[in-house]
This record gives structure tokens, C-alpha cells and sequence, in this order.
């Protein structure tokens, strides 16, 4: 006696079934990429940040060990184009005696996606 459509069971998948799993295996592709662009963003970030800063550091040191307060260089090297760093002093009045105390300043700053990223450093700086 032949088997009627209703008896027959096949081991597959559903066509339904199979797109299901595709949505979700799309979806999850899609999450794990983002993050991992959002990381390397993120680490590009610092490390700018850090080239920032100790371009900022070297030029308080420059002026603290120099006592030049002009810079060699208006950009950093390592920092995207359009960067600058500037370097400025001004000698603080009623300085103690023959002191001639100076307050000292560096920016850094850099174009980050549509912005502006800034780094700033301050100290005083006496002759002695």
C-alpha cells in the first residue's frame, strides 16, 4: 500500500527554518564587526593621545631645562595633518626677588572625526 504526503517525514529543514537562521547568523556577524571597528577607533584614539601628551611633556622640558620657550617645530610628528602645538610663557608678575618665576603652557591639538581633540599642560618654571 503507497504511503499517503501526510506519513511521509523528511530529516531537512524547513525553507522558513533555514532563512530564521540566516537573519540571526547575519545579525550576530553584524554586531561582532561593529565592535571591532568601534576598538580599533577607540585604540587610535589613545594612542594619539599619548603622542599628544608626550609631545606636550617634551616641550615643558625643552623650556624647563632650556629656559628657550619657543619650539622648533609648530607640529607634531605621528598626529594626523592639520595638528599644531604651541608653547607659551609669560613671566608672572611680583615675581619673589630676582626669581623671575614663569607660568608655562603647551596645547596639542589635532582634527579627531569631526572635532577637535586638545591637550593642555601647565607649570611654573623658576630660573634656579
Amino acid at each position: 500500500m503507497p504511503q499517503s504526503f501526510s506519513t511521509i517525514r523528511n530529516g531537512g529543514f524547513t525553507l522558513v527554518e533555514v532563512l530564521a537562521a540566516v537573519v540571526l547568523l547575519s545579525i550576530g556577524l553584524l554586531a561582532v564587526l561593529s565592535a571591532g571597528s568601534a576598538a580599533r577607533e577607540t585604540r587610535q584614539r589613545a594612542v594619539y593621545l599619548s603622542i599628544g601628551r608626550n609631545a606636550a611633556q617634551s616641550a615643558i622640558e625643552h623650556a624647563r631645562s632650556n629656559q628657550d620657550y619657543t619650539l622648533p617645530s609648530s607640529t607634531v610628528t605621528g598626529l594626523p595633518s592639520g595638528n599644531s602645538i604651541v608653547l607659551a610663557a609669560e613671566l608672572i608678575a611680583g615675581s619673589y626677588g630676582d626669581a623671575k618665576i614663569k607660568h608655562v603652557w603647551v596645547t596639542v591639538t589635532w582634527p579627531e572625526g569631526s572635532g577637535t581633540r586638545k591637550v593642555f599642560y601647565e607649570t611654573y618654571i623658576s630660573p634656579e
